[in-house]
């Protein structure tokens, strides 16, 4: 039986990368992996109240109103991979610049560029 949380994280990153992330956030610090995976995924991220691809697009815009560009790259993953359009991604990474600034807009798009053609080059 998969731990609480592994099903969710799949979702959201792709069966494919699970075990890397898991395996990642485990040597970085064993109480920090429990508390992403139990807490963020098994809890937060199970929510049904939102549904998947809204939840990545509002983690996309705090991401990048954060400045957080390694995992704003990763949820920018995520959210094509839940459905959202490119035009989508963008469009909430405009609504950044309104609150955040245009520079973390630009960065934030710069990021998504750059993920973006990673996924595209994954698939090919």
């Amino acid at each position: 039986m998969p731990e609480p949380g592994t099903e969710v994280m799949a979702r959201f990153i792709g069966p494919e990368n699970v075990d890397r992330s898991r395996d990642y956030l485990e040597q970085l610090d064993p109480e920090l992996h429990r508390y992403i995976m139990d807490f963020v995924y098994g809890e937060v991220y199970a929510g049904d109240t939102l549904d998947p691809k809204t939840r990545a697009l509002c983690t996309v815009a705090m991401l990048a109103t954060l400045g957080q560009q390694l995992q704003l790259g990763v949820y920018v993953r995520a959210a094509r991979r839940l459905g959202a359009s490119e035009e989508e991604i963008r469009e909430v990474i405009r609504q950044v610049a309104v609150y955040a600034g245009f520079p973390a807009a630009w960065t934030a798009l710069a990021t998504m560029k750059a993920s973006l053609d990673g996924l595209a080059e994954d698939t090919a």
